[in-house]
């Protein structure tokens, strides 16, 4: 079964120019810390949708905690809702 990620955050050295966050799969409760030296880009299904510089954000998306589970099972494993960060 795939993990839900609760916090996102980039905690390497400032060298790395950009980062992808290995998981796929959020949902409402899921937090983004973004560090004062950093941006987040968020996409969804290939589309770049919203910029986030230095804070804590909340994501606020499709997949909610408590029916993930059916959905999961309906699409195979998988969230029908794609997200990157």
């Amino acid at each position: 079964m795939a993990q839900t990620v609760e916090v996102i955050k980039y905690e390497g050295d400032n060298s790395t120019f950009i980062w992808k966050h290995p998981c796929e799969d959020f949902n409402s409760l899921t937090q983004l810390i973004v560090h004062e030296s950093q941006e987040a880009i968020f996409f969804m299904n290939g589309q770049v949708l919203d910029l986030f510089g230095a804070g804590r954000y909340t994501f606020e998306t499709q997949n909610i905690p408590k029916i993930r589970k059916f959905l999961h099972r309906e699409t195979g494993d998988t969230t029908p809702f794609h997200c990157e960060v």
